[in-house]
């Protein structure tokens, strides 16, 4: 016990400054369905919370110098910044939806929302741990010859908090728990730092803070709990096809969400990534391996090859809804899927059919269906095989994945490719005009290392200024597509790893 006496005001300061790394990652998965995960909004989100940090650590700094040489007072300080902050980060999940929502019905411009929506929900709570760390050096300050050694104590116990928060958050808990979830336990492990802080207090105080510290950790256990047994709840009805029900589950790489709907066409069930709407399935017994969206279908152009097409690579399982057409429509044709998340594929297996795919063709035994879990340039950095045709449906939400648009990246497909063989990638772009940057800055990009690009737009190729899919062709061959439209790609940037200004070329949706 006496080691945790001794060092309670560096024990506070590691976990809070390692809650307060976990609160950015937290920050900028709560944003992204409503703002997309481009870079866009991770600058928006750094930037007000760095923002944050320094008000907090001004006004504490100015707390620590009129507490003067007072301990008690000081760390009666630090108990208050930790009140408050446990309660603006409980607020964060009860009121985020009405916040965001409200923000974008009266701004479209993303980054201005982004910006908002971080200054309301985070500002506060990340302003109020940034308070503790100049009332503790003041805590902790003996001697004037010490300043120097104690404050830089004191700093790198803050930054190996933040170096643990990251590691934490990054890969364990934002993959396998709900953004909510974590942000009721980070509240209560607030409330549950007060006890570290209690022995320099007088008995009142004592009881009344032990009241409220634990009804607050009481409140977040019961609110952990109903959101969690909330989402249970949901799961179900959505595999049973109840409409208006969301199910959210946050992986590595981005927010999903899944519903159903019901239109004209039948029963369908849907899979969105942050702001992206990245798959969807029938539901309907007959229905659930043909495809729903339209721009899907014209991966078939891919058969207007001279070769017999065979081996086919997909890069983006997402619900895997053209692998799950392929293989129901194709007979003894193969196709390996590269799906970097594999929290995705769970997903799929479990809403969207997939289990039931390889259960009726057979596939663990026959082997036409192969599922990488790898992120798609890497894939491509060292395959050997050559594949027929190479499929790209890689988005991180309605952002398509730069790592493979560049030239270095168009090199690695060409070479995995066979004589002849054909890439097709859907990019949602406008044909002309500022919407079309990216479309063009790809076909030039394509252009350098196949002989002939095709642009076969997935809707309306006669209305060149609107945005939507276009099928991408490049190939050695020369082929004849009646709806083949011509980019003027000559003033198109050309993309490199070093420069692919992705987040500022794709068109706002």
């Amino acid at each position: 016990m006496m080691p945790i006496k001794k060092y309670k005001l560096e024990i506070v300061l590691f976990i809070v400054n390692a809650i307060y790394m976990i609160l950015e990652l937290i920050a900028q998965r709560i944003l992204s369905p409503y703002f997309g995960s481009t870079n866009l909004v991770w600058t928006s989100v750094i930037g007000v919370i760095l923002l944050s940090t320094s008000v907090g650590n001004y006004l504490g700094g100015k707390i620590a110098d009129k507490s003067k040489e007072d301990n008690q007072k000081l760390e009666k300080n630090i108990i208050i910044s930790i009140i408050i902050s446990g309660l603006l980060v409980w607020m964060i999940p009860i009121t985020q939806r009405f916040f965001i929502t409200t923000i974008t019905s009266f701004i479209s411009n993303i980054k201005i929302g982004a910006i908002i929506a971080t200054l309301i929900l985070f500002f506060l709570p990340s302003m109020f741990i940034g308070t503790m760390s100049p009332i503790i050096i003041k805590r902790k300050m003996n001697k004037l010859e010490n300043v120097g050694r104690t404050s830089g104590n004191i700093y790198a116990i803050a930054t190996l908090g933040s170096i643990a928060g990251t590691f934490l958050g990054g890969f364990f808990l934002v993959p396998n728990f709900g953004s909510n979830e974590i942000l009721f336990v980070l509240s209560a492990i607030l409330f549950f730092l007060i006890f570290f802080l209690f022995e320099s207090l007088d008995t009142k105080p004592k009881i009344e803070l032990t009241i409220i510290a634990l009804a607050m950790i009481l409140i977040n256990v019961l609110c952990f709990v109903m959101f969690f047994k909330n989402n249970e709840k949901n799961e179900e009805k959505v595999k049973n096809g109840d409409l208006g029900v969301f199910v959210n589950y946050d992986t590595q790489y981005g927010k999903v969400t899944i519903y159903n709907s019901k239109n004209n066409m039948g029963k369908m069930r849907h899979l969105n990534i942050d702001r992206g709407h990245e798959s969807a399935t029938y539901t309907e017994e007959d229905k659930i391996n043909e495809l729903v969206f339209e721009y899907t279908k014209y991966y078939d152009l891919m058969f207007k090859s001279s070769n017999q097409i065979q081996d086919v690579l997909m890069i983006g399982g997402a619900g895997y809804s053209y692998p799950k057409y392929y293989i129901s429509h194709f007979d003894n044709k193969n196709i390996d899927v590269v799906e970097i998340d594999e929290k995705i594929t769970e997903i799929a297996h479990e809403y969207f059919y997939l289990d039931k795919l390889k259960k009726d063709y057979n596939l663990d035994e026959k082997k036409r269906l192969n599922i990488i879990i790898q992120d798609g340039r890497i894939y491509l950095n060292s395959n050997k095989k050559k594949y027929d045709a190479i499929l790209n449906d890689s988005f991180s939400g309605d952002t398509p994945a730069k790592t493979l648009t560049t030239i270095e990246a168009v090199n690695r497909i060409y070479n995995s490719l066979k004589p002849n063989g054909m890439y097709l990638t859907n990019i949602i772009s406008a044909l002309e005009g500022e919407d079309a940057n990216f479309i063009k800055a790809e076909v030039k990009t394509l252009k350098a290392c196949f002989k002939n690009v095709y642009v076969i737009p997935c809707r309306d190729k006669n209305v060149k200024d609107r945005v939507q899919n276009n099928m991408v062709i490049a190939t050695d061959e020369a082929l004849n597509f009646e709806d083949n439209v011509e980019i003027d790609y000559n003033n198109g940037i050309f993309l490199t790893d070093n420069y692919c200004p992705i987040d500022t070329l794709i068109p706002r949706l």
